[in-house]
């Protein structure tokens, strides 16, 4: 076993052994598992096509867990590619024909690189995840979820007659609890993993806004699951 297969599988285990809930994100999804190597077809960058026949093929990996899509072209800096995770709201993370990899979530206007090469991706975020410290790549406030329920607040407040952005205490709580489980979808947008409109799971911005607003009210369930 190579080095860096040692380091990813010793490290799983113990993030795997710290959160037996499953109560990080994208863990619910992944639990912390790969699949079996296997070879791949696919013309990819030296080490992706390795840790594909090394180390795992699919599974534990940033997001809801990594897998290898189909290679795409985009009208985009990072031009050719192919897809390894979906992080959340349809954004992606993409591995670039050049090793590079890129977080591409278009729809809000984001498309940056955020590590020289897969393995470099991988490591950081198994680094990451242990200091729970995962990167957030989308700004405050752009995504569908955080818009809707500005909206949704907004109205109540025009309904009860208070200016925008007071609603608050038991007011917001009863707002919120009319939420049931699964009442928010997500569709995805302009993505390069998913056709319009396919239902998907939260981004990691939306995922700790609905943590955040756990206290006023606003269930863990609200978002009905990715299909």
């Amino acid at each position: 076993m190579s080095e860096l297969a040692a380091t990813v599988r010793a490290t799983l285990a113990a993030l795997a052994a710290t959160d037996r809930s499953l109560k990080r994100f994208g863990a619910a999804h992944h639990r912390y598992e790969l699949a079996a190597p296997v070879a791949s077809s696919l013309a990819l960058p030296a080490d992706l096509a390795e840790f594909l026949a090394t180390i795992g093929a699919s599974g534990a990996g940033p997001g809801y867990g990594f897998a290898i899509d189909r290679l795409v072209q985009a009208d985009a800096p990072w031009r050719s590619g192919v897809a390894v995770a979906h992080l959340g709201c349809g954004y992606a993370a993409v591995v670039a024909a050049s090793g590079e990899v890129w977080f591409d979530a278009r729809v809000i206007g984001v498309v940056l690189p955020i590590a020289p090469s897969f393995s470099a991706w991988y490591l950081q975020w198994l680094e990451r995840l242990a200091h729970s410290q995962l990167p957030e790549h989308v700004p405050a406030g752009v995504c569908p979820l955080p818009n809707a329920l500005s909206g949704f607040l907004g109205l109540r407040e025009q309904q009860l007659g208070l200016a925008s952005g007071t609603l608050g205490g038991a007011a917001l709580h009863e707002a919120l609890g009319e939420l049931g489980p699964h009442s928010i979808e997500i569709a995805a947008e302009s993505s390069v993993l998913y056709r319009d409109g396919r239902r998907v799971d939260p981004c990691l911005a939306c995922a700790r806004l609905i943590e955040n607003l756990a206290a006023d009210g606003l269930r863990a369930d609200v978002v009905r699951p990715g299909s």
